[in-house]
C-alpha cells in the first residue's frame, strides 16, 4: 500500500489567488474541513508563523515527519498526500521557531483521539467512517461489567481484569469465552465494551464472556514470557470455566490481543496445542532474526538491543518461523496497512497459516492504533465467532 505525496488540489491552488488578501484565505479555510480532503487527495494546513511546519505521523514508506511548504506571500502553509479511499490517519503538527519545536494539535480540526501516550488529531479520507456497530446504541442493553482479580501463583501477583458478560447470558447456557490483552486499553481507547453490545445484540457474534485483562508489566509479561502462558491457561480459563456458564472445551476458548498482546495470545496457544480453538492477532510486534519478506528489525520504540523482552519475543518468533506446529482451528490476523510493522505482520502470513485449520488476514487503511484494531473486531469475532455460540462448530 503506498501513500505518496502529490501535487495539490483546487483548495491550495484558491488559497494561492487568495494569498494577498488575509481575510479571503481565512475565509476559504473556513469554508471547508481541515485537513482538506478532494477525492484522494488529503491536504494538511497550517496558518501561521514559523521557520519551519512539519506533520508528526506514522505511515510507513511517507517521509517522516512531512514537512509543509509555505504559499508565498501569505502565512499559509501545507502538504497534500494521496491516499486510498477510506484511509484513517492520526498525527500531530511540528512546529520550529528558531531551535525551538513544539509538537501540538492541529488547531483548525476538531477530530481527535487519544491513547496511552497522547492525544492526536484525526485525517479521515474519503470513504471512512466510524462503523455504526462501534457507536453507542441507546436500543441496546449493555452487558453486565464486573471488576475481579485473579491470584496468579505463575506471575506472583493479583491479575486484575473487567469481565464482559453478555445481557442474554443465562444460568443454563454454555457459552465461549474470549480472553483480550490490554483490556484497559481495548475499554478506554477501543471502545470494545460498546463493540460488545452491538455485534452480540444483533448476533453479528455469538454471545461470550469476555475477559478483559488489565496489564502489568507489558514488557516482562506480553512478549512471549511461558509464566503469563501458565497464567491464562492453568488458573485463569479453569477459574472461569469454573465460576461461569461457559462451554469448558477448546472450540469455546478464544485468545485476543493487539502488538504485544498479539504475542502474549500466541505464545499462550504455542505452548499448550489444541487448548484453545482461535486466536484473533492484531497488528503483531513480530521481530525475529531471519528476514524473508520485509524487515525483521524491531520496531523503534522497542527496548535496546540485548533486553530481555527483545531476545524472548526473537527467539518465540524465529522458533515458530522455523517450525510452525499446529495451534487450534482458527486464527484471524488483522494489520494496519500503514503502520511500520506491516511488512513483518504480512511476512507472518505462511506460518500463522501453517498453524491453524483456517486463517484470515486482513488489512486496514490506518496505522498502530487502538481505533485501527477497533475497527477489524467485527470481521474477527463474527469469523471466530459466528451466530449462535452451540452452532459455532458441530
Amino acid at each position: 500500500m503506498i501513500v505518496r505525496r502529490a501535487r495539490s488540489g483546487r483548495a491550495v491552488a484558491r488559497l494561492r489567488e487568495a494569498a494577498g488578501s488575509p481575510e479571503d484565505v481565512e475565509r476559504i479555510l473556513q469554508e471547508q474541513p481541515v485537513p482538506i480532503v478532494e477525492g484522494t487527495l488529503s491536504t494538511f494546513v497550517w496558518r501561521g508563523e514559523a521557520d519551519a511546519v512539519a506533520v508528526e505521523h506514522r505511515i510507513v514508506g511517507l517521509q517522516e515527519p512531512l514537512p509543509l511548504r509555505r504559499i508565498r506571500n501569505s502565512d499559509v502553509w501545507f502538504a497534500t498526500v494521496e491516499l486510498p479511499p477510506g484511509s484513517r490517519v492520526e498525527y500531530r503538527m511540528l512546529l520550529r521557531y528558531g531551535d525551538h519545536i513544539e509538537n501540538v494539535l492541529d488547531p483548525r480540526n476538531p477530530r481527535q483521539v487519544s491513547d496511552p501516550s497522547t492525544t492526536k488529531s484525526v485525517l479521515e479520507a474519503g470513504g471512512y467512517a466510524t462503523p455504526d456497530w462501534a457507536l453507542p446504541d441507546p436500543d441496546v442493553v449493555p452487558g453486565e461489567l464486573i471488576e475481579t482479580r485473579v491470584a496468579s501463583k505463575h506471575l506472583g501477583r493479583d491479575v486484575r481484569l473487567t469481565l464482559y458478560l453478555p445481557m442474554r447470558m443465562r444460568r443454563h447456557d454454555r457459552l465461549p469465552v474470549v480472553v483480550m490483552h490490554d483490556g484497559s486499553d481495548f475499554i478506554r481507547y477501543g471502545g470494545v465494551t460498546t463493540v460488545l453490545d452491538n455485534l452480540m445484540h444483533r448476533r453479528l457474534m455469538a454471545d461470550a464472556v469476555v475477559a478483559l485483562l488489565h496489564a502489568g508489566d507489558r514488557f516482562v509479561e506480553y512478549t512471549g514470557n511461558p509464566a503469563h502462558a501458565r497464567f491464562l491457561t492453568a488458573e485463569l480459563i479453569p477459574q472461569l470455566e469454573r465460576s461461569l456458564p461457559l462451554r469448558g472445551d477448546p472450540h469455546g476458548r478464544i485468545l485476543a490481543g493487539a502488538s504485544l498482546g498479539a504475542i502474549a495470545a500466541l505464545s499462550a496457544a504455542a505452548r499448550a496445542p489444541g487448548f484453545y480453538g482461535g486466536l484473533l492477532l492484531q497488528s503483531g510486534t513480530f521481530i525475529y532474526s531471519s528476514v524473508g519478506r520485509g524487515s525483521g528489525a524491531p520496531p523503534p520504540w522497542w527496548p535496546p538491543a540485548g533486553a530481555p523482552a527483545l531476545e524472548r519475543v526473537l527467539r518465540f518468533v524465529n522458533k515458530l518461523r522455523a517450525d510452525p506446529a499446529f495451534l487450534c482451528d482458527r486464527i484471524f490476523h488483522s494489520l494496519g496497512a500503514f503502520e511500520p510493522s506491516a511488512d513483518r505482520n504480512r511476512a507472518m502470513a505462511a506460518t500463522l497459516r501453517a498453524m491453524a485449520a483456517s486463517y484470515r488476514m486482513e488489512e486496514g487503511l490506518d496505522g498502530h492504533n487502538w481505533i485501527s484494531w477497533r475497527d477489524c473486531l467485527h470481521d474477527g469475532f463474527a469469523w471466530l465467532l459466528p451466530g449462535d455460540a452451540r452452532s459455532i462448530y458441530p
